[in-house]
């Protein structure tokens, strides 16, 4: 079905508001040429995110369409071909029924989506489903939106064809003002007992299992004692394991080196990485995650190849380092590699910070308006 040419308005459906896609969402705000609508199916998730206020009509007032079927919104979808219509994910009972009626009428549409967790506790039941659910996504009139190039490569293996599936990462800022952030170092060292000539690494998102925090706490108990014994390890975040971590860090002796602090507020959080000798992001998988962060806050980067976003804007051995995730005699060799040559370490932050620039938040708002249907 052909459009009126009218002005472009797209209706970015999600789950709840995030930090990182209103950074996208803020470009839209920066010029008159689409109108975006934005649609929550909650205002908040206090139980998986602390956000410090809630964000969800930061620059957009955002309506609210329930975790329960809201036919007046399924409605609105149906009814208003003109419009364009992006799916982030289908993680509720209405993205879900949009999902097959889109397919059944033949609509066209957008689906944005990040890597699947295949990895650990999907029984056989959740794979027919996802499977299933990938299937009908193929054979309908939809682009699809992969975060980052591992969710890409994922669509074309299970038989996207590569022209539907194009490259949408998540956007953080990518012009901060570095120095600002810096000038809180002795603010952040002295909060959290860091003394003169520490090499401070910082970490941060869900203390989840495949986040792979553990196997950092264990990397740094494998350093070198020498070096051990001058590392400070902030790990910022909340989350299921936070408990087992703290055992953890006690069992191993590590109180000195490893502190978990609750999340942060994000300039804070991005104070800490900025004022951080090396950030660390240990995943066993994460469809995209923290190594952006890093990189756009001139700080060198270690990441695993479970890591989407290390996948994807690491290059190994230019401006950060790659290993694998379970492998943490590598992650503790590369912990040492910068400890004991600051020069290195330099290099690889320019590097990282220059990689960064080449990703703006304005090149996301092109990205969807080109390639929205």
């Amino acid at each position: 079905m052909s459009r009126p040419n009218t002005t472009l308005i797209i209706n970015l459906i999600q789950d709840i508001a995030t930090p990182h896609n209103n950074i996208l969402i803020r470009e839209f705000a920066r010029q008159n040429d689409v109108v975006l609508k934005l649609w929550y199916a909650l205002e908040q998730d206090q139980s998986q995110y602390q956000w410090s206020e809630n964000i969800t009509h930061e620059h957009f007032p955002a309506q609210i369409y329930g975790n329960t079927l809201n036919w007046k919104f399924i409605w609105y979808c149906l009814s208003h071909p003109a419009e364009r219509f992006i799916l982030v994910g289908w993680m509720n009972s209405n993205t879900k029924l949009l999902l097959l009626l889109f397919f059944l009428f033949r609509r066209s549409y957008t689906h944005w989506t990040d890597l699947p967790n295949d990895r650990r506790g999907v029984i056989l039941k959740q794979r027919f489903v996802r499977r299933l659910a990938y299937s009908i996504l193929r054979y309908s009139r939809a682009m699809v939106f992969g975060v980052g190039k591992p969710t890409l490569d994922y669509f074309e293996s299970i038989g996207f064809p590569r022209q539907r599936v194009v490259n949408l990462p998540i956007f953080i800022e990518s012009d901060e003002d570095i120095n600002l952030y810096k000038l809180r170092q002795q603010e952040i060292f002295s909060e959290y007992g860091i003394q003169e000539g520490d090499f401070v690494l910082s970490a941060g998102s869900r203390l989840i299992f495949e986040k792979g925090y553990d196997l950092l706490i264990k990397a740094v108990s494998q350093l070198n004692e020498a070096v051990r014994r001058r590392v400070k390890v902030l790990i910022v975040g909340s989350g299921v394991c936070s408990d087992e971590l703290q055992n953890q860090i006690s069992t191993l002796n590590l109180q000195g080196q490893v502190t978990l602090v609750k999340w942060l507020a994000i300039e804070d959080f991005k104070a800490l990485i900025a004022c951080s000798d090396v950030f660390i992001h240990p995943a066993r998988i994460d469809s995209y995650g923290g190594t952006t962060l890093g990189m756009a806050l001139g700080v060198p980067v270690i990441g695993s190849n479970g890591a989407g976003a290390a996948i994807d804007r690491i290059e190994h051995g230019k401006n950060g380092f790659l290993y694998e995730p379970e492998d943490t005699r590598q992650l503790a060799h590369y912990i040492e590699l910068f400890y004991l040559d600051p020069l290195l370490r330099k290099q690889m932050a320019q590097a990282a910070l220059k990689t960064a620039k080449k990703w703006p938040p304005s090149l996301g708002l092109q990205i969807i308006v080109g390639n929205t249907l």
